[in-house]
């Protein structure tokens, strides 16, 4: 028996001709959608779960104090009478 002109390659079919230039690019997997925990029928992002009261208040405890708004000066207004 001769010696196949183009490689063989094992499928589930058998063994098949690889002819050179024609081979199916391979397809470019479309990228996994991330997984989310589901509470009830809906999904819950991670870090955007419920929390508790408690939680809560420890939080906003921990975060540093700040003003919302800077002070406005009151000279010249008549706001304490004269």
């Amino acid at each position: 028996m001769t010696k196949p002109s183009f490689p063989v390659e094992p499928t589930a079919a058998g063994l098949q001709y690889v002819i050179p230039g024609t081979e199916r690019p391979a397809r470019a997997r479309p990228p996994k959608r991330p997984s989310y925990a589901a509470e009830g029928d809906q999904l819950v992002i991670p870090g955007a779960e419920p929390i508790g009261t408690r939680a809560l208040l420890e939080r906003l405890a921990a975060r540093p104090i700040r003003p919302a708004r800077g002070q406005k000066s009151l000279a010249g207004t008549a706001l304490f009478g004269r």
